[in-house]
């Protein structure tokens, strides 16, 4: 009787274990097409053009792969199948990013060669040769970027080429200058050669302040762009508004990623629209709720201390953290108007 009750025991369990093994292979595929988005992700450099994404991806496989070895196969699919689902989310945006960058990258090297030939067409080149090939050369590696499809150093490249032509103006004029100064010493007659000198001075001090003025606006133009830039680049990862959805309350949207990634933070967005909530427990659907983005680390703890997270109020690692602001959320810089007269510094002595 024990051997007939022994022998069918064995028998369940080798049934058992048969219909596991085929949801293990299952989970072991899921895993594998996960590892081969994640492998077209990185070499699309999704590192470089779609950090967050990528990492997401990166984190839920590895949560996955965990889960198998721990034989909890539900969880493992589940997980293998979202960084699947990310991981061609990071391949698009690497893509469109790719292209973004690339045409940036295009545009400003058509530019940059369009004024380099205007200079190299003309008397100025012989004022300053060594600039002009310094431009050539940044100009030329952009081109040589491009055509491997490195996008992100290419258009390095034909930035540092710009920032080098808003400095050529005024390498110019001194080129001039120190031309003058030798042509001086060929002069025999000194008085004429200090009137020469004295005339080509001024002129080249008036020529500079110009060169100085258009170098400035440059820069100011390029400065706009880049925090324009990044602060619409911070907007895509932390939006200043949200639209509340059925059936949410400030807990849930203080913890949703883009916002806290912290469900004890929600007293933040309570305080940012208190002309709109009057019990912190009631949303709409429908509301538009302002998210504060410029806070301190301090109110962070004293939202999570009103929130009665546990003690001592730290936030976690992966909260948002008002660094980001202050990192990526630069401002323009004011300038002067470049039609701002100055005072040549002869004048000022006089």
């Amino acid at each position: 009787m024990n051997k007939r009750i022994l022998f069918f025991c064995s028998i369940a369990l080798f049934l058992s274990s048969c219909s596991s093994l085929p949801y293990r292979e299952q989970t072991y595929r899921d895993i594998r097409r996960a590892d081969a988005v994640l492998f077209q992700a990185q070499k699309l450099e999704s590192p470089v053009y779609a950090p967050e994404t990528y990492l997401e991806a990166l984190l839920t496989l590895r949560r996955a792969k965990n889960m198998m070895s721990s034989e909890n196969y539900d969880e493992a699919r589940s997980l293998a199948q979202k960084a699947e689902n990310i991981g061609e989310q990071a391949c698009e945006e690497s893509r469109e990013e790719r292209m973004r960058v690339k045409a940036l990258a295009e545009r400003l090297l058509y530019r940059g060669e369009e004024i380099w030939d205007q200079y190299e067409k003309g008397k100025e080149k012989e004022y300053a040769p060594d600039a002009l090939i310094e431009i050539k050369k940044y100009l030329e590696n952009g081109h040589r970027l491009l055509d491997d499809g490195r996008y992100m150093d290419a258009l390095e490249s034909v930035q540092k080429s710009h920032q080098r032509l808003a400095m050529l103006p005024e390498a110019i004029e001194k080129g001039k200058v120190s031309l003058l100064e030798e042509e001086k010493k060929r002069i025999s007659s000194q008085q004429t050669a200090e009137e020469i000198l004295a005339a080509a001075r001024k002129q080249a001090a008036g020529i500079i302040n110009d060169a100085h003025k258009q170098a400035d606006k440059i820069k100011l133009e390029a400065q706009v762009g880049a925090a324009k830039a990044r602060q619409e680049e911070f907007e895509r990862m932390y939006p200043s508004t949200y639209k509340v959805k059925r059936g949410e309350t400030l807990n849930d949207i203080a913890k949703r990623r883009e916002i806290f990634n912290d469900q004890f933070m929600w007293p933040l967005i309570y305080k940012a629209n208190r002309d709109q909530i009057r019990d912190p427990k009631v949303v709409y659907p429908g509301q538009i709720l302002s998210i504060p983005r410029d806070i301190s680390f301090e109110e962070i703890i004293e939202a999570r201390k009103q929130a009665e997270a546990f003690p001592p109020f730290i936030p976690p690692y992966d909260a948002y953290n008002p660094e980001f602001y202050r990192r990526y959320f630069l401002l323009a810089p004011v300038a002067k108007s470049p039609d701002a007269e100055e005072v040549p510094e002869e004048e000022k002595s006089e």
